[in-house]
């Protein structure tokens, strides 16, 4: 029998060029573009470092918005030609007809996923009016061709009052798998980062409706983020940053994560397995070390400290502890 390979994530930038301009995007620049030639050369040293560490390989293609880049389809052909598993990450509302066709041709798309970011109202506010609906009925669209179909909610203190409620709406569409996640600030305002008392509030949600039965949807809602085992069982989730995930920029610069910005380097200069081979970080992410106050845990060798990006930027230090972090021990 043949052994299972450990699953490597690749999230791709392929354009910063978005149709958006979101009010909470990470991106401060839209021009960066590489050739698809330069394209192809990185993907090769993916599906070589894959190869060199014994990964199964799978790349979750975004940008900016990434159906606006020529070179996404060319791209998803060289992922079938290779035998790597991909995903599609975009804002939804792109997806007409004609591309949810061209998509559906991709034997290695495991899913689309669509951001939104709370009801109607609150995502039109970020995304630009008349966006949630477009967003939704992308994701339809492509779930109609028998696509999985993901929507992933980033709570803040903006929203995360509605976090029942985009769940609800979730079900009505009859979208596959929900799942949430906190806001990961880039810059120094952490205004809208959750206290700990809110996030909590969120995991008990998640968590009741993760275990409720609908007889009328199959929507998934997902159990599987940083800490959210607190309230919701045996969903542990360590930071993969560095050590099973990289994020590539859409100017080739290689990062552990996209919410972790720390530049390892390069592709377009250094093949990828030289700079995570000689990247202190990259060997210091993935021996996972556990920070200092959560040695006394029972979860500490479970969730070794939780959110790095999140530590990151409200501490300035990821070797810290996770800071909504409330289990008492």
């Amino acid at each position: 029998m043949q052994e299972q390979k450990n699953k490597h994530v690749m999230q791709w930038h392929i354009t910063h060029r978005c149709n958006l301009r979101c009010s909470h995007c990470y991106q401060d620049e839209y021009g960066s573009e590489l050739s698809f030639a330069e394209l192809e050369r990185i993907f090769l040293q993916y599906v070589r470092f894959c190869g060199k560490y014994s990964f199964r390989g799978h790349i979750n293609f975004t940008g900016g918005e990434p159906l606006l880049s020529e070179h996404l389809f060319p791209l998803m052909r060289l992922c079938d030609e290779h035998r790597i598993t991909f995903g599609l990450l975009t804002n939804g509302t792109l997806i007409d007809d004609k591309t949810a066709d061209t998509l559906r041709l991709f034997r290695g798309l495991s899913f689309v996923q669509v951001s939104i970011d709370g009801t109607e109202a609150t995502h039109d506010s970020v995304r630009g009016k008349g966006n949630f609906q477009k967003a939704l009925s992308g994701l339809q669209l492509v779930g109609k061709r028998g696509i999985q179909t993901m929507a992933a909610f980033t709570c803040h203190k903006r929203n995360y009052s509605e976090l029942k409620d985009v769940i609800r709406i979730v079900r009505k569409k009859g979208i596959d798998r929900f799942w949430a996640d906190r806001l990961i600030p880039m810059g120094s305002s952490c205004e809208n980062v959750l206290s700990t008392d809110e996030y909590r509030d969120i995991i008990r949600i998640l968590t009741k409706e993760h275990e409720r039965k609908c007889l009328f949807t199959h929507t998934d809602v997902h159990l599987n983020r940083s800490l959210q085992f607190l309230e919701g069982g045996n969903c542990y989730y360590q930071c993969s940053a560095g050590k099973t995930l990289l994020t590539l920029l859409a100017d080739g610069t290689l990062l552990p994560c996209r919410r972790l910005p720390i530049p390892i380097g390069s592709c377009l200069e250094e093949d990828m397995t030289e700079l995570c081979e000689k990247s202190e970080l990259i060997h210091e992410l993935r021996e996972q070390r556990i920070p200092k106050e959560c040695l006394p845990c029972p979860n500490a060798l479970l969730c070794r400290g939780g959110a790095k990006c999140l530590t990151y930027v409200v501490t300035g230090d990821f070797r810290n502890k996770d800071i909504n972090c409330y289990y008492k021990y």
